[in-house]
């Protein structure tokens, strides 16, 4: 055993403060990725390890020693302690922990463990043998890289991002909706400690660097933190400015990416370029991140572009160092650039195609989604058993069931108040079932009122348009009627007058009752508005055949003859017709006619609205409980004599006036004529060579009188052939 040595202390102290970057990386690949594949990440670590430290220790530290350009002569499998022995096992160590974060989250362990022994072997002896090493190709152009630019970060920059294309992206990743990376952070506290804990780890390694090329520790550790803090304040203020474009994760990369980008210059750097190159290298990771993005490449961590490109523009930014010799140092730096990222692509990507046969490099969709932890490492967590038990909810959706979880845990008290949550919840269930049930009892009670209502407003249409058919039918009679009075000579005026005065107001309230009707939403007042325009209607249609009686009568010399028939037959019309409507107002009506009046014929047409006037007239102004007594009898002279005599309100003598002459201007301003009844009957009257007189007492009764000519009559062989007085309603 070799004798201990003073001058050992240090090279190991350093060497194993390069483990906190296997610390650091653990503890921020932890802090990003989903809970279900944190003990994945755990495993990777210390797989990655162990294959690291003995693979260097068994070859790659013989291939890092001196020997011909491209690889040293050993010792391999050395059987003697150094401290080159120690730092070459933690710098294997920490050069293939990059590759974590590139193939997290759908790599199976074994097929990680493919990637970290291509890498420790093949790759980083290798490389840094060219670049380290007195008689290495890269160190004997001028190539110059202090701490890893170049050798530790765009070799595993590189060969992670291979790794990642190969072993292909996230299930969904760039083909739905996760195409925009959002980082689903179990512990973000703990990605913030891991950046922590992988700069501090690296200031150990580029100590050891700075002591063997003779530069100041002092110096390279002062560049090292300027560049680390000027990535983390420019990614600070990007942030600031377009929070939608720079995250709080790209600090982070940042972070790292400042001194990555410093390393393979830190003991040439002045302060202020020290700050520039890191600024550049946060610039450098952000933007290649951007691409390594579209190019549809999956990095979960963002690792790769980290040490790819911040490391690339580092080896670059050395030779503005010397600007004397800025040609020949841009092309030995842009030689060993090429030659590091083609060696490891070359390798990684022919090791990783190779590796396919033996191992299986990614796990199946369904593993991914139920998480590494159970797949790769039949683990699990509270929150993997709750996502399971709410995959089971979620297949039996028409169900309710309750978690089950550690109930002194975090997710054991989430799942009591989930199921507390279901015993409310199916209480409201119930609730609302009841208020659905009262609900669609009373949609059908409303169903069954719309059905209702729809009935109704038919009817009322129906009624309306029938009361519309009436108005029309009576303006074309008003009309015709106007037509008629045009062939009445002498009298035209008058008529004109009368019509206007008799049907304009009558009219207007039968077009204002329908327009009530159609914009009301009350049944009642529809029933209400309909029947007055219906009662209008009748009156109207009453007053219309008196109009037109009355113009037709004005343009007769002498009754009709053709249309005769027996007096005792047009007084059983009477009777029948107008005993009716005295009954329905409370009053008695007594028709009486003498035998003699049985043997007379009459014009039909005339006698019957002469007696029927009459008749009406009475009835009309006589209260409840009063009389109306019509009698025929032959006059003295052979004559028609028929009286009416009621127990009326009487009239007054303009009234009667008006009642006689319709055509005259009205008394007191009146619009709207009382009715022309009586002139019409006077007028037919007249034209049968008679009269009629009319005697009327305010308050007590009316008789009117009607003589009929003799001439004006005829003879029927029909009669009642029997003496005495006939009557009805005695």
């Amino acid at each position: 055993m070799a004798s201990p040595s003073p001058h050992d202390v240090w090279p190991v102290a350093a060497a194993l403060s390069i483990l906190l970057v296997l610390a650091g990386q653990v503890t921020l690949e932890s802090g990003l990725v989903r809970a279900k594949h944190s003990v994945n990440v755990a495993a990777k670590a210390l797989v990655q390890l162990g294959l690291a430290v003995l693979i260097a220790w068994a070859f790659g530290h013989g291939i890092m020693n001196a020997g011909g350009p491209l690889a040293g002569n050993g010792p391999f499998l050395p059987d003697a302690a150094s401290p080159a022995i120690l730092f070459h096992m933690v710098l294997t160590a920490g050069a293939v922990a990059i590759l974590s974060g590139s193939t997290a989250e759908r790599t199976t362990l074994r097929g990680y463990a493919a990637v970290v022994a291509i890498h420790a072997l093949l790759i980083v002896p290798l490389i840094a043998h060219w670049a380290w090493t007195g008689t290495g190709w890269l160190k004997s152009i001028g190539f110059v890289d202090l701490a890893g630019s170049g050798v530790i970060h765009v070799a595993g920059g590189m060969a992670a991002l291979v790794a990642s294309a190969l072993i292909g992206p996230r299930t969904g990743r760039f083909g739905g909706a996760r195409r925009v990376a959002v980082v689903q952070s179990q512990a973000f506290p703990f990605a913030a400690l891991g950046a922590l804990l992988l700069w501090l780890g690296w200031f150990g390694f580029a100590l050891g660097q700075a002591q063997a090329a003779g530069a100041s520790p002092a110096a390279v550790v002062l560049n090292l933190m300027l560049a680390g803090a000027a990535a983390v304040v420019a990614a600070f203020v990007a942030n600031q400015t377009r929070p939608a474009t720079v995250s709080v994760i790209d600090m982070v990369h940042a972070t790292l990416a400042g001194v990555v980008a410093a390393s393979a210059g830190a003991h040439l750097f002045a302060p202020l370029g020290a700050i520039a190159v890191g600024a550049a290298g946060a610039a450098a990771a952000i933007a290649g991140a951007r691409l390594i993005r579209a190019m549809e490449i999956d990095d979960p961590l963002g690792t790769a572009p980290v040490h790819l490109f911040a490391g690339a523009l580092g080896l670059m930014a050395v030779a503005l160092c010397d600007p004397s010799n800025l040609a020949g140092g841009l092309a030995a730096q842009a030689v060993g650039l090429l030659a590091i990222t083609t060696w490891s692509a070359a390798i990684m990507a022919a090791g990783l195609i190779a590796a396919r046969f033996a191992v299986k490099l990614r796990v199946d969709q369904d593993q991914e989604r139920i998480g590494l932890n159970v797949s790769e490492h039949a683990m699990t967590t509270d929150v993997a058993i709750l996502v399971s038990q709410l995959g089971s909810l979620d297949r039996n959706a028409g169900s309710f069931a309750y978690l089950e979880a550690d109930a002194d845990g975090e997710l054991g008290q989430v799942a009591r108040e989930y199921n507390r949550a279901i015993d409310i919840f199916q209480a409201q269930i119930r609730g609302v079932k009841e208020k659905l049930n009262l609900a669609e009892a009373a949609v059908d009670q409303a169903d069954r009122t719309t059905v209702r209502l729809t009935e109704d407003l038919a009817e009322r249409d129906r009624q309306l348009e029938e009361a519309t058919r009436e108005v029309a039918f009576l303006t074309d009679q008003v009309a015709r009627s106007l037509v008629a009075v045009e062939s009445v000579q002498g009298m035209r005026s008058g008529l004109v007058k009368l019509i206007g005065r008799t049907f304009r107001q009558p009219i207007e309230r039968l077009h204002l009752m329908a327009k009530r009707a159609g914009s009301s939403r009350h049944q009642a007042d529809i029933d209400a508005l309909i029947e007055a325009a219906r009662e209008e209607s009748a009156r109207l249609a009453r007053r219309l055949a008196d109009v037109i009686d009355y113009a037709q009568a004005s343009s007769l010399e002498t009754p009709p003859v053709a249309d005769r028939a027996p007096m005792e037959k047009l007084i059983g019309e009477v009777n029948l017709l107008y005993r009716p409507r005295a009954e329905s107002k409370g009053v008695k009506l007594r028709v009486v006619w003498t035998p003699d009046v049985s043997s007379m014929a009459a014009s039909a047409t005339a006698l019957r609205k002469i007696m029927g006037e009459l008749v009406s007239t009475a009835i009309g102004s006589t209260p409840e409980g009063g009389l109306v007594n019509f009698s025929a009898r032959r006059g003295p002279d052979g004559e028609l004599v028929l009286d009416v005599v009621d127990s009326g309100s009487g009239l007054s003598p303009g009234q009667l006036a008006q009642a006689l002459d319709p055509t005259a201007e009205a008394a007191g301003g009146q619009d709207e004529g009382a009715g022309i009844g009586l002139a019409l009957v006077k007028r037919l009257v007249e034209m049968h060579g008679g009269a009629l007189s009319i005697r009327s007492r305010l308050g007590i009764g009316t008789q009117m009188r009607a003589t009929l000519k003799v001439d004006s009559l005829g003879a029927t062989t029909t009669g009642p052939g029997h003496g005495g007085t006939a009557a009805f309603g005695t």
